[in-house]
């Protein structure tokens, strides 16, 4: 058994491939990574390129597609029914990785026996580069005090995550089938059922900011994905039984993620997406983490 495998999704990639490729191959415990590539059925010869420089750099590497194109998420559950690493990470094929992601990842996660461990992103955008922070809790035990201080200041930044493999399958998680914040849902339903957790405090993934990117696309259906993603979110929670129990911070991440995050994307739709809102959550203006989050409260004031 490998002890990651990283997935990363096909479509209209060929251009990134090269240097993708070398990019991998410069993990410090390549032979130990099992590199799963999904075809989303674009319309350049990504799955070929691919094909052709895993067999020049001799790289583990297992290729799958999905039935019909269907978006990141539904190449990322494809990859996670290919994989067989003990742990599984995602990547895309624009972006890159410190040589020691796999590494330290994997070696944090091994030493506090964790179901999820982390690092941060550098942000690369033209010539500036920012690092985004996850929060910083202690490895080991992802007890609830933990979890909520977590959920409550988290990103969403699920590449900076290794994820273990039999957590993933156990739980159910898989990316729901929409465009938009299908990575923040898989991201929170691990982190809602993580046992444990590890933390590496460095900068290890490396995000390209495009402006041509389809995560930096505003249109008029985006807006509803993000928030049908979420309602699977809610969906999810409760199926597994912890909806009750986590209401309050479940219900504060709709808020700040799929109701703030979809009027940004649509400020025209935002008596639509406010009624949407209260169907999914009844009294949600009452919830204590956004009555005392004055800066939530502000940008769904002027937006």
């Amino acid at each position: 058994m490998n002890n990651v495998s990283l997935i990363i999704p096909l479509y209209n990639s060929a251009q990134f491939l090269p240097d993708l490729f070398e990019n991998l191959r410069q993990q410090s415990v390549s032979d130990d990574i099992e590199f799963v590539f999904i075809d989303d059925h674009g319309s350049d010869d990504s799955l070929q390129v691919a094909r052709t420089l895993a067999s020049e750099y001799r790289l583990n590497c297992v290729f799958g597609a999905t039935e019909a194109n269907g978006g990141p998420g539904a190449a990322r559950n494809a990859g996670i029914v290919l994989a067989k690493g003990e742990y599984i990470a995602f990547a895309d094929c624009d972006d890159a990785l410190d040589p020691r992601f796999c590494e330290k990842l994997y070696d944090a996660a091994w030493t506090a026996n964790a179901d999820l461990a982390y690092c941060h992103i550098q942000a690369i955008e033209g010539s500036r580069k920012s690092i985004w922070r996850n929060p910083i809790v202690e490895s080991g035990d992802f007890n609830r005090e933990k979890r909520l201080f977590f959920l409550r200041y988290y990103k969403s930044y699920f590449t900076s995550f290794i994820y273990r493999r039999e957590m993933i399958l156990r739980e159910g998680i898989s990316f729901p089938p929409k465009r938009s914040a299908e990575d923040s849902c898989f991201l929170t339903e691990a982190l809602l059922c993580a046992r444990t957790i590890a933390v590496v405090d460095e900068p290890l993934y490396k995000y390209q900011i495009r402006p041509d990117s389809l995560s930096q696309a505003k249109d008029s259906g985006r807006y509803i994905q993000r928030m049908e993603s979420f309602d699977a979110l809610l969906e999810f929670a409760c199926e597994k039984g912890i909806y009750e129990a986590d209401k309050e911070i479940i219900d504060y991440i709709y808020i700040k993620k799929a109701t703030l995050g979809a009027i940004r994307n649509r400020p025209g739709s935002k008596r639509k997406i406010l009624s949407h809102t209260g169907d999914q959550i009844p009294g949600w203006r009452k919830n204590a983490l956004y009555r005392s989050d004055w800066r939530l409260r502000l940008a769904l004031l002027v937006l």
